[in-house]
């Protein structure tokens, strides 16, 4: 029978995701799990991790403090085993807290087996294919770094307001993610696709892949990438906002 209740790991984070890279692919549909799975900055990440009698890998729980809100914490998870799944969530989450999450919608069952789910929305992602990329030159787009690292570009309107960014939500050691956002008023006119060129080409200068995630229901997002040489992978995230009730 299996142990679902230890990691055998509880104290070392570094073994604790040598055991969860086990569990990942190194493709599309993994890329933003492995991340903060694996290369989010430790003090802001618990793993906990469920094994078998013999110290195997089952299923993997993230939660990390980010950016993304600074009151709900993002949960990422992997594994195919439902009740070690079930049961690394219950370890890992906090009865009647709010958590962010980001899975694969395979896994949705394993989350409404232990809390509710609210908002949830499945997104696709796309990949920049270099051979079909060609920049976009735009002198008004400035470009600059956060203080974490993180890339911007922005073009500004005369009051000093941005009317277009973009940037890179996290990167890692293979991939960077692209978000963008353009003033209601200034939609149409390439401001969007000028600032996630100037990043998409900062990332490849990098030697990460550039990955844009956008609802099949948002046809401008999505055209602005395919112009751009953004091709959908298949791969799909199921995010949302859930708490543990059971």
């Amino acid at each position: 029978m299996l142990d679902y209740g230890s990691t055998g790991m509880a104290d070392d984070i570094t073994a604790r995701r040598a055991l969860a890279a086990r569990l990942l692919t190194p493709g599309y549909a993994d890329a933003l799990t492995g991340y903060f799975a694996l290369e989010h900055d430790p003090r802001r990440t618990r793993l906990h991790v469920q094994t078998d009698p013999h110290g195997q890998p089952l299923a993997f729980v993230a939660v990390c403090q980010t950016g993304l809100d600074l009151f709900r914490p993002l949960v990422v998870m992997r594994g195919d085993d439902p009740l070690a799944l079930q049961q690394a969530l219950r370890d890992a989450l906090a009865p009647h807290r709010q958590y962010l999450f980001n899975v694969q919608p395979s896994t949705r069952p394993q989350l409404e087996a232990i809390g509710q789910l609210h908002g949830e929305s499945i997104h696709a992602v796309y990949a920049l294919n270099s051979d079909d990329f060609t920049p976009v030159i735009n002198i008004l787009v400035q470009t600059s770094k956060t203080p974490d690292g993180m890339l911007r570009a922005v073009i500004r309107a005369r009051d000093g307001s941005n009317v277009a960014e973009a940037g890179t939500t996290w990167i890692s050691s293979r991939y960077a993610e692209v978000f963008v956002c353009v003033a209601e008023g200034a939609r149409g006119r390439g401001l969007g696709k000028s600032v996630v060129s100037a990043i998409s080409t900062q990332v490849l200068e990098m030697g990460r892949t550039p990955l844009y995630v956008v609802h099949p229901a948002n046809i401008a997002s999505v055209r602005l990438a395919e112009r751009l040489g953004y091709r959908d992978t298949g791969a799909r995230e199921l995010s949302g906002v859930m708490s543990r009730s059971r």
